[in-house]
């Protein structure tokens, strides 16, 4: 039969199985040959998984040479070799299911042995940037370093590694404004950082300067005796090598002759005379410019007093800047200056010397202020003089003022506080009506009065105090200033209201409703039914509070209210809609013809709101009664009408809204007339075209067209849409319903007279017109062909031409110019198609004449053939280009055709006869040898028998040196002399290039251009460049012009800054940037503003610094600033000359938290058990917190001291519980925190050793190797029995103890919420276990005092009922043990039988109860976790581990391999007691309970003695319970019980607990047990 602990285990495996994972896969790895190397592989399952390697996808067998497959998983290589190197897969298989890692590989660690890229050797200008780049095979990735003349490259360069591809590893070293101390030879240094030593060197590169001469050594100021011997020393770099001169006071060169010998490195002076005092000078030369370095000569007598030449002078500078204070003195010896401050010391780290004897102290702190005291002394003499520094520093506002909302009528406040150096007022400007600004103190002014500290106080708000205040700091040094704004909020007032309307319907009506009021008024409308308006197709509520309504009907009659309100009150205001309708006609009067004698009847019936009023008129008059009118119901009635009552009559209604009319006419019949005559119209042939005609008569009349003479006279009836022929006039057209005669497509034939009749039964009316139809030009014919002979007077052409109107007649030349007006030459007939030429000529004339014939209607043109005899006449030279040929076509005319022979220089060209050279079909000379083209001229020959034309074609010739005629600082302007032709082919255009100073190549600046000057544009300033210039004809380019001298642009402001780079401190940030791209300028007229601030605050507060291009490094120190506040760095880059600034660029930068400073306090440690530490400490309090870093260790035998450390980040845990230690071990243990500024020093590091192992009863071992299958399937199927035995064992041990328990037990819920605790010991009143008693356990080494002693924590059931039902108590003190004192009648009692409950309380809180109905048994077992461990954990655990659920990140499992004596400390694990898990059920009363748990001891030797005195009692109570039951023969369930119980057994049972041994030896031990 399996242990019972193994039955437990498959349980667990049972119940807790999950699927394989892995939780660490291996990567690629990289090794070094011959040396070991580990690959872990990690997974998570249920069995514990088990590993097999793959190598090159062949299994690692166990035994394999050279390998071992661990059973965590791991695959440890013995030594890598080269045939290690390949493919890996691990995989992990538990029970039937197995996952396998992603392939990886192992590489060997090599580097070669030579760079694959070398820096090049580089020419540069000073100031510049240069860029060296290195690259070399390594696996895994180099570590690349740079030297500079043997010397590591760390001054401020810039430096960067990237991996190419997966072995190249590259280096980029860029070099920013370089000066000449960055010159010499550079090379790269590579390593591998698995192979370390050898190092690889890179091939060097050399690195050269160019630029004005610098200065490696200058000459110094001396002192000399008279007659002694003096040098001064003056080395330069730079290239060109720089001349020195020397030169003395009177600005003499000084040459070697006599007492002085002057050379490229120094100067030296023998015999020194009196006279030879003063200023010498040595001046470097070279093609860029001068630098000069003056030194002083002072000659003295054999001895000399010391006194003071120049003496330093308070000074009164600001924060950031610098202060400079002058001493010189004279003596002999010469004097020994130094400087000391009065009642402090000199700044460390500032302190510059700009000249002998002289004080500089740069960037000035307020610490720096007061006295500096200059000493000049010698061993026989000294003298001092002394000078204030008072520092400035501008204002700084501490407090300012924040955006402040009040209502209307209450007090406002302003906070506004400054300081400073000296101390600055403070100034409000305030959006106040007149008052601008107030000083403080000041006031009161509108309710506005500020104090003395600066606070601005509004004592009773109104809206014109709303607004923005700004509180402006300032003193001598500057200003400061802060911006808040005073949000006044008052209910809302009607600033516009609305007023009645009156509106027509149809009509729109606009209502004004506006308020004010703050927080903003919400206007709404509601009209008289109570129903709220909202913007729709007849109602615009606008946002500003303004209601249109439009298209309005009647029964939108009524009042209308608008309402403002907000959360401080409302306004409303209503007004009153009246709708009118205007008079609209049911019924009106119509025209009518009539004849004399009729019954007329008028009709006029109005509607209308209010009703109208109708009023008759006649021919706009009022209407006169006659006695046969008569007015019925507002129409009117005539009977009998007469001539008189003829007209137009009006009815005309009219109310409120407005008035309507209508007119009718009472005629009788009349004659026909035109309201639109016909007039005479002209039309484009094949246009469409009307000609009008519309007559009127009461009578309608109808209307007739006919054709015409010019007479009138009609002819023949047209328009009828039924020509009887289409070829006569007028046959396409029909007339209109008007009575227009409309033609759709005008011919020539409809030209001519048309009359138009329009006639009724009282008569006609006719009207004659004339239709004029225009015709295009059209060229009857021409006199071409035409032949004449250079030397005739004159030629004829001739070109008739037909058309309407008109055609006018241009001609053109055959080369399609037009005819000049120049009557010597041509002579053209007005109105007639005649061109006389006079003295024709081959060149212009022979070819085709162009005549052009136009018109409104359009252009004719037709050519007319001219040749002349004479000798050839080039036209054009045709020349085609490809990669390999040139080709030249000559295009010659003249009569006869000409003859056509080419020509290199003299040499003729037949057929193959020159090589390289052609002719084809066409004539063309085809040159494919196109070096000849540089080198020769060629000839077009063109003969016939009136004469021979040669024309020259030739490249172009070189032009002179262009001229540089104006420069800016990105543009020069460039002019040369343009070149004539040669031969017969024009200059077509010029290519101009440049050359930038450094380049190697010219480039293209334009290649056509066609004038012989050029503006070049974008260039960069403050650079150098060299022109040139080549003309081009058809045939190809000329030679280059020789260049321009070097011509350097203009300075220009200066780019902005680049690679701003922050480190920041707590109170300091130091930047560095490096220089723009382009200075654009002298670097000694470059300088920086570094303008930095609060995030937080306006830019106009900023606090600037500067610094100079000629000043490195560029970096500054921004100082005294705010611990943990962002601050805005802006740098901008100015050319000092100009005065012209780049943009800015910036970066955001925020200063580091405060490091912590102080350990962490009252640190213990102890050792708890036999795998475990328990540590206390102070609990920090800190904002930043971060973590508590506790770090434990202990050293292995012959190895070297291994140490772990865990992270807490819970900063009111106070502490902790270190577990799965190794027994009877020394180990050392300290710890410290961190928080957001850094690292705590560390606590004192505390020895001591871990407790035996204990030997009471053998450990239950677990295995971590997997199961059989044989066992594992038993498992699965058994599982359901097991579960069956498991609730038939309980119910027989529920069984046994309910006949102890009288029953009760069986109606107790089984539910462990609460701890109970039990003290051996008497506790005297009013001590609590708190954390202070477990350090006194500490100090006093658990010897002494009443607080020792054994402690034990379990879980019970709260609902369980004890036998003795005493009310809780409230002491927390307690004895369990023989009698006890009642404290209320200081007499002792018998303990009773049963146990009291107790309650726990803690002093922190002692109203909080932490044990609730807690039972203590006589014999307690240790406590058991709530949450089972897995298979993979060990079977036991320390007494604070099993109150304290497993951290996420626990181990789950073992090296079965491995013993106690092995482990790793850094295996550990750890629980924090102040982190309660929710897994872990806590009564609810209880706040800490946790801790409590962990703060308890176990006292090994004082449990055993409670282990044997309960066997005692337990056997005692064994044999009395056998005396009183019968004989028989006990059932199963008791024999159960029995086996439990210990009863069958001899000894008791003991089970293994990680502080002790206990037996369950009474009931209510076994009820607890049951309970767990």
């Amino acid at each position: 039969m399996l242990p019972l602990h193994h039955v437990a285990l498959i349980a667990l495996q049972c119940a807790f199985a999950s699927a394989l994972q892995f939780t660490q896969e291996p990567t690629n790895h990289v090794a070094v040959e011959t040396q070991p190397t580990w690959w872990h592989c990690v997974a998570r399952g249920n069995p514990i998984p088990s590993y097999t390697w793959y190598f090159n996808d062949q299994p690692i067998r166990t035994g394999q040479a050279n390998y071992n497959v661990m059973t965590n998983g791991t695959l440890h290589i013995y030594s890598v070799n080269a045939n290690s190197v390949g493919t890996y897969q691990c995989q992990a298989q538990a029970a039937a299911e197995i996952i396998t890692s992603s392939p990886v590989r192992l590489k060997l660690a090599e580097i070669s042995r030579i760079f694959s890229t070398s820096p090049s050797s580089q020419s540069s200008n000073l100031g510049s940037s240069v860029i060296f780049e290195c690259a070399i095979s390594s696996s895994p990735t180099a570590l690349i370093t740079w030297q500079l003349n043997g010397n590591d490259v760390n001054n401020g360069r810039t430096v960067t590694m990237a991996t190419g591809d997966s072995t190249t590893t590259r280096s980029t070293l860029t070099l920013s404004s370089l000066q000449h101390d960055d010159r010499g030879q550079y090379r790269c240094l590579a390593v591998n950082p698995l192979l370390g030593p050898p190092v690889v060197y890179s091939e060097p590169a050399t690195l050269t300067l160019i630029g004005r001469p610098g200065f490696i050594t200058t000459p110094s100021p001396t002192t000399a005796i008279i007659g002694s011997t003096v040098s001064f020393q003056c080395e330069t770099t730079g290239s060109p090598v720089a001349r020195i001169e020397w030169i003395n006071s009177n600005n003499q060169i000084i040459r070697t002759s006599g007492r002085f010998t002057a050379t490229q490195t120094g100067l030296t002076i023998s015999e020194v005379r009196q006279s030879d005092a003063g200023y010498y000078t040595c001046q470097a030369t070279n093609e860029w410019g001068e630098n000069t370095a003056v030194a002083l000569l002072t000659v003295t007598d054999p001895s000399q007093q010391v006194f003071l030449t120049r003496t330093p002078t308070d000074q009164s500078v600001a924060v950031g800047a610098r202060a400079t204070f002058s001493c010189e003195a004279t003596g002999n010896p010469a004097p020994r200056i130094t400087w000391n401050k009065v009642g402090g010391s000199l700044p460390v780290g500032r302190i510059e010397e700009p000249a002998v004897g002289w004080l500089r102290i740069t960037n000035v702190q307020p610490s720096d202020a007061g006295i500096y005291r200059c000493t000049a002394s010698t061993q026989l003499d000294s003298t001092t003089a002394q000078a204030q520094l008072i520092v400035l520093e501008g204002p700084l506002l501490s407090v300012t003022p924040e955006d402040t909302v009040v209502e209307e009528g209450r007090v406002a406040v302003l906070q506004c506080q400054a300081g400073g150096s000296p101390s600055p007022a403070i100034t409000w400007m305030t959006p106040v009506p007149g008052l601008s600004s107030i000083e403080a103190p000041g006031g009161p002014f509108s309710s506005v009065v500020v104090s003395g500290d600066g606070t601005l106080t509004v004592s009773n708000v109104e809206v014109h105090h709303a607004g923005t205040y700004t509180c402006t700091a300032s003193n001598s040094v500057g200003t400061s200033s802060a911006e808040a704004y005073l949000d006044v909020q008052r209910a809302p007032v009607l600033t516009a209201t609305p007023s009645d309307k009156t509106v027509v319907e149809g009509g729109s009506v606009f209502f004004r409703c506006r308020a004010e009021g703050n927080p903003a008024a919400q206007i709404s409308w509601r009209r008289f039914d109570g129903t709220e308006l909202m913007s729709d197709a007849k109602h615009s509520v606008y946002g500003n509070g303004d209601l249109m309504i439009s298209n309005i009907e009647k029964q939108q009659e009524g009042q209308y209210t608008c309402t403002a309100r907000n959360v401080l009150g409302e306004v409303s205001q209503s007004v009153n809609l009246r709708v009118l309708i205007p008079p609209q006609f049911v019924s009106f009067p119509l025209d009518q013809v009539i004849e004399l004698g009729d019954t007329v009847q008028l009709e006029c019936v109005v509607t209308g709101d209010p009703q109208p009023d109708i009023e008759w008129v006649k021919d706009g008059e009022q209407i006169v009664l006659e006695s046969n009118i008569v007015f019925v119901a507002g129409s009117i009635l005539i009977q009998g009408v007469t001539k008189v009552n003829l007209g137009a009559y009006t009815c005309i209604a009219t109310n409120e809204a407005g008035t309507n009319q209508m007119t009718a006419m009472l005629l009788t019949p009349d004659v026909p007339t035109f309201t639109l005559a016909p007039v005479n119209t002209t039309a484009n042939v094949t246009h469409t075209v009307t000609i009008p005609c519309r007559a009127n008569a009461r009578e309608a009349p109808s209307i007739r067209w006919y054709t015409a003479t010019s007479e009138g006279s009609q002819l023949r009836e047209i328009g009828l849409g039924k020509p009887t022929s289409l070829a006569s006039q007028g046959a396409t057209t029909f007339i209109s319903v008007e009575g227009d005669l409309e033609f759709t497509e005008v011919r020539q034939i409809d030209e001519g007279w048309y009359l138009c009749v329009a006639d009724n039964s009282i008569g006609r009316v006719t009207g004659n017109v004339f239709l004029t139809v225009n015709l295009p030009p059209i060229i009857s014919n021409t006199n071409s062909p035409l032949v004449g002979k250079e030397g005739d007077a004159y030629l004829l052409l001739e070109c008739n031409v037909l058309g309407k109107p008109k055609p006018q007649i241009t001609w053109l030349l055959p080369s399609g110019d037009p005819i000049s007006t120049d009557p010597t030459k041509y002579n053209m007939q007005p109105g007639s198609g005649f061109l006389v030429v006079y003295s024709p000529n081959v060149e212009e004339h022979d070819g085709d004449f162009t005549c052009v014939a136009s018109n409104l209607l359009g252009t004719v043109e037709v050519a007319v053939t001219v040749t002349i005899r004479g000798p050839p006449v080039l036209r054009n030279i045709l020349i085609t280009h490809t990669d390999t040929s040139v080709t030249i076509l000559c295009l010659m005319k003249g009569s006869p055709a000409p003859t056509i022979t080419w020509l290199q220089d003299s040499f003729q060209i037949v057929g193959n006869s020159l090589s390289g050279h052609s002719i084809n079909g066409e004539g063309a000379l085809v040159i494919t040898d196109l070096e000849a083209l540089q080198s020769y001229a060629y000839y077009c020959r063109a003969s016939n028998i009136e004469g021979t034309l040669s024309s020259r074609i030739q490249l172009p010739g070189t032009p002179s040196a262009p001229r540089i005629t104006a420069k800016t600082s990105t543009s020069i302007d460039i002019a040369w002399t343009g070149l004539q032709p040669v031969g017969h082919l024009n200059i077509t255009s010029y290519r101009l290039q440049y050359l930038k100073f450094g380049e190697a190549s010219y480039i293209d600046v334009a290649t056509a251009i066609k004038a012989t000057s050029y503006r070049v544009t974008d260039l960069q300033p403050y650079t150098g460049y060299t022109f040139r210039i080549q003309a081009v004809n058809d045939l190809g380019p000329g030679e280059y012009s020789l260049p321009t001298q070097v011509t350097l642009t203009a300075e220009s402001d200066p780019l902005e800054p680049e690679d701003i780079t922050v480190e920041t401190f707590e109170t300091e940030i130091h930047v560095t940037w490096s220089p723009p791209a382009a200075l654009n300028g002298h670097p000694d007229n470059i300088a920086y503003e570094i303008a930095y601030g609060a995030v937080d605050r306006p830019i106009g507060q900023a606090t600037l610094l500067y610094k100079r291009q000629n000043d490195p490094p560029l970096s500054v120190q921004l100082s005294n600033l705010v611990v943990e506040t962002t601050y805005s760095i802006r740098i901008r880059a100015v050319n000092t000359a100009l005065n012209k600034w780049s943009r800015y660029t910036g970066i955001n930068a925020t200063t580091q938290y405060q490091a912590p400073t102080r350990a962490i306090q009252d640190v213990y440690a102890v050792a708890n058990s036999s795998d475990s530490i328990y540590i206390t400490w102070q609990a920090i309090q800190d904002r930043t917190f971060q973590a508590y870093h506790i770090s434990y260790g202990t050293q292995y035998p012959n190895a070297s001291y291994m140490y772990a450390t865990i992270n807490i980040t819970d900063m009111t845990a106070d502490s902790a519980l270190i577990a799965g230690l190794l027994g009877d071990t020394d180990y050392v243990v300290w710890m410290t925190y961190s928080n957001k500024g850094g690292v705590a020093p560390n606590s004192t590091v505390i020895s001591l050793t871990t407790k035996p192992v204990s030997t009471i009863l053998p450990k239950a071992q677990s295995s971590d190797l997997p199961l059989p299958l044989g066992i594992i399937i038993a498992i699965a199927v058994g599982c359901f029995a097991f579960i069956l035995l498991l609730v038939i064992i309980i119910l027989v041990i529920r069984q046994r103890h309910s006949g102890s328990m009288g029953g009760r037990f069986w109606h107790t819920r089984l539910n462990p919420d609460a701890l109970w605790i039990h003290k051996r010991k008497f506790i005297p009143q009013g001590a609590f276990l708190d954390k202070a008693f477990v350090k006194q356990q500490i100090s006093s080494g658990g010897s002494t005092g009443q607080r020792t002693g054994t402690y034990d924590v379990a879980m019970v059931n709260q609902n369980y009922q004890p036998h003795d039902d005493t009310a809780m108590s409230t002491a927390s003190d307690y004895d369990l043990g023989g009698d006890y004192e009642d404290a209320s009648t200081s007499t002792k009692k018998k303990k009773k039988k049963g146990l009291r409950d107790v309650i726990f309380k803690s002093r922190d809180n002692p109203d909080v109860v932490l044990v609730s109905k807690a039972v203590i048994g006589d014999h307690s077992p240790p406590p058991v976790a709530l949450n089972p461990p897995t298979s993979s954990e060990a079977p036991q655990r320390s007494l604070a581990e099993m109150l304290v659920p497993y951290p996420d990140d626990a181990p789950n499992e073992k090296d079965p391999s491995h013993t106690d004596n092995e482990k790793d400390p850094s295996q550990a694990d750890i629980s924090v007691i102040s982190s309660v898990s929710t897994d872990f059920p806590v009564f609810p009363n209880a706040d800490d309970t946790l801790k409590l748990a962990n703060e308890l001891q176990v006292d090994s030797k004082q449990m055993r003695k409670m282990a044997r005195k309960a066997e005692r009692d337990q056997k005692r109570k064994m044999r009395h319970e056998a005396g009183q039951k019968s004989k028989k023969k006990p059932s199963f369930s008791d024999r159960l019980g029995k086996k439990f119980s210990g009863k069958s057994r001899k000894k008791p049972v003991l089970t293994s607990y990680a502080q002790g041994d206990f037996m369950l030896s009474t009931n209510r031990q076994r009820e607890n047990a049951a309970m767990f």
